[in-house]
């Protein structure tokens, strides 16, 4: 097999908090390793699992941003739960933070956590029904007003005219008035247009359920078997081509996913064998879950991911913005040229 076009490698570090602790307390190297290994890394945030355990994955993001030069970072956010204001200024920050690699990994609530969110609030106003249709719909919305939101300050806003003692041109911030089910926003943004514009957009579909594509999201993790994955990848193709697709790919013993990577001796071949699958299934990459990342990251990063780049199934990579690194087109901005 010839090697991949731009075919990428993620992994998942969406950690409980113990877990951080350690990474922290760990030599630098396993996170030189991950920055240089992969081309992204995904933390899903705790409070939208079914546990509800695990870090603010935002402040997580932030933390390992600082700390890596290379890999993109997408940090999830229950985006019917977080208001979408406060999401769209801490993506933001995190692609100041990180210079231009980060995205957001927008993660929907169950019908159960979501009654859980209202119960915890207290309140019933501003936060979705307890059904499956009006999550997906205020999932849509809030991913809408966090890209307005993104785009109500012009790349240029910022002037710091000492003469006329301006630091912002006015005329160059909008107005979002966005007017949604559950929830309202005026705008503009207090933090200025992230460095890449547009930060990338990911969500996690499994078969059956696409409704979050009718967003305008940019990259999907897939979570599908392997009978499964061929029909949702042209399924998907065909209505958003666009898009670029990941497989969700379990690693480590006892693993209880779809696709699993047995730990031993058998590892890299499984997981050559699992990259030549997927690619010819026609995903643009594979994101790692590792079942135990205490135990699992270090066979990960030392031995699978030469294994597959000795196997040519990867190229190196181009660009430091992620948009660009995942050949997405430059964001324009909605409302350059437009009234104020």
């Amino acid at each position: 097999m010839t090697a991949a076009t731009n075919f990428h490698l993620s992994i998942d570090l969406g950690l409980p908090s113990h877990d951080v602790l350690r990474l922290d307390a760990r030599s630098e190297g396993l996170l030189q390793q991950l920055d240089e290994g992969f081309d992204l890394i995904t933390l899903e945030d705790g409070f939208a699992l079914p546990t509800g355990d695990g870090v603010d994955s935002v402040l997580f993001a932030n933390w390992l941003g600082a700390r890596t030069s290379h890999a993109g970072i997408l940090a999830g956010a229950p985006v019917n739960f977080l208001e979408p204001f406060h999401v769209s200024t801490a993506i933001a920050t995190l692609d100041y933070v990180t210079e231009g690699r980060a995205g957001l990994l927008a993660q929907s609530l169950d019908d159960n956590r979501a009654a859980a969110a209202r119960r915890a609030t207290g309140q019933l106003n501003g936060y979705p029904d307890e059904n499956r249709q009006a999550l997906e719909q205020d999932f849509s919305e809030a991913i809408d007003v966090i890209r307005r939101l993104w785009d109500s300050w012009e790349d240029d806003a910022v002037i710091r005219d000492r003469e006329s003692q301006r630091f912002i041109d006015g005329a160059k911030l909008r107005y979002v008035d966005f007017r949604g089910t559950n929830f309202n926003v005026l705008g503009p943004s207090i933090t200025p247009r992230p460095p890449q514009g547009q930060p990338v957009i990911a969500a996690i579909i499994e078969p059956g359920n696409l409704a979050s594509l009718a967003s305008s999201i940019d990259l999907v993790f897939l979570r599908a078997s392997d009978e499964q994955l061929p029909s949702l990848v042209k399924d998907i193709r065909y209505g958003r081509p666009e898009l670029r697709l990941f497989a969700d790919v379990g690693f480590g013993a006892g693993w209880s996913g779809k696709e699993t990577i047995l730990q031993g001796a058998a590892d890299v071949e499984a997981a050559i064998a699992s990259a030549r699958r997927l690619a010819s299934a026609g995903v643009d990459g594979i994101r790692f879950l590792p079942r135990e990342p205490e135990r699992d990251l270090t066979p990960l990063v030392e031995h699978v991911l030469p294994a597959i780049r000795d196997a040519g199934l990867v190229q190196p990579r181009h660009g430091s913005a992620l948009r660009e690194r995942l050949s997405l087109p430059a964001a324009a901005n909605r409302y350059v040229g437009t009234a104020a």
